[in-house]
């Protein structure tokens, strides 16, 4: 994911929060990272999720070097326009050099209101600061645009160049499971997808899922993994729902049916509902809530997603590899699949 830009001392959102590395990239798998006893202990040797966490950090850093690089490039890109700065127009310098304004138009700010006219926060404000907030909003969204435009064609072009090299994520083993499975179970391409039932940003990455499957489905083998969340009291047992659900054949019907109801999942009548919308056999399916076998799949799922480095939802993996950048980006979920390619290096296929 690149990086935003944040504020006019620092126009880039710095990730480095004080890391100590040196300034090489992950390891690969033939270099030693270091020694006990004489024993050599090499990227391999590592747990899955110490890899994860180890990528995680390196890869940290390298975005952090290269949000700095991109802040320095259009500081020198503004500097003979900086004058024109002020207080009602801090951004003036940026958008000279752009040639381009970060102002909204009046009809972009009109649908912007009408789309967040529900959100709690602005409509508390008085109506005649509601257009005004809406201003300040889109101007910070437009500017983030186009820097990181800017920036990336400099990046593209040779004018910025990061000496750290970015790191490539670990392929990681994940352990096949016995459950349903959404697209194509032959497919190349294994998508595995650690999911609690409470979660809102799972929720948000359904709909994408949808589209997805809809779109390259023929492509994808896709395993939806149980990852309740302590924090989330009915997340458990809505998994057993949709898990139970899936083996009558109704895995995609549950998973969105769950989603879509997120505010009932405590209350039992919404699974009594649910049985009769989806047309389970309810018997079998009440009795499979409550298995012990049930429990354990769910353990075991979330003991799967602990060993691979898995610390929150929703948590995605593309032939081992962690999803990168905004997994609730269909453009992003188009440009990997497109890819993904045989004999690709870019994602390795398990």
């Amino acid at each position: 994911m690149r990086a935003g830009f944040n504020g006019k001392s620092s126009i880039f959102a710095i990730a480095y929060a004080g890391l100590a590395f040196s300034a090489n990239a992950l390891a690969s798998d033939n270099n030693p990272l270091f020694t006990i006893d004489g024993k050599i202990f090499a990227p391999q040797d590592l747990t899955p999720a110490e890899q994860a966490r180890l990528y995680e950090l390196e890869n940290n850093r390298f975005k952090a070097v290269e949000s700095l690089a991109r802040q320095h490039y259009v500081e020198e890109k503004i500097a003979k326009y900086v004058k024109l700065n002020s207080a009602d127009k801090p951004f003036a310098a940026e958008e000279k050099w752009l040639n381009k304004s970060f102002t909204p138009t009046q009809a972009e700010v009109d649908k912007s209101l009408e789309t967040f006219k529900n959100e709690k926060q602005l409509q508390d404000l008085p109506a005649a600061e509601r257009a005004k907030v809406m201003v300040r909003y889109l101007s910070a969204q437009n500017r983030v645009k186009a820097l990181t435009e800017a920036t990336d064609k400099a990046i593209e072009k040779g004018e910025i160049k990061v000496a750290v090299r970015a790191p490539q994520a670990p392929v990681i083993d994940i352990k096949q499971s016995s459950q349903a499975t959404l697209g194509d179970a032959k497919a190349a391409i294994r998508v595995v997808e650690f999911t609690d039932f409470q979660c809102p940003y799972c929720r948000k990455l359904s709909s994408v899922t949808q589209e997805v499957l809809r779109k390259h489905g023929a492509s994808l083998n896709w395993e939806v993994r149980h990852f309740p969340l302590s924090f989330h009291k009915h997340a458990r047992s809505a998994a057993a729902a949709v898990y139970c659900a899936s083996l009558q054949g109704k895995l995609a019907d549950a998973k969105k049916w769950v989603f879509e109801a997120q505010d009932k999942l405590g209350d039992e009548k919404f699974y009594a509902d649910m049985s009769k919308a989806l047309a389970l056999k309810s018997d079998s399916f009440d009795k499979c809530r409550s298995a012990e076998s049930t429990e354990k799949l769910i353990a075991a799922d979330i003991a799967e997603g602990e060993r691979v480095g898995v610390q929150g939802t929703p948590s995605v993996f593309v032939n081992g590899r962690r999803f990168e950048g905004d997994v609730h980006s269909l453009e992003a979920w188009d440009n990997l699949i497109q890819s993904i390619k045989p004999g690709s290096k870019s994602v390795q296929t398990l």
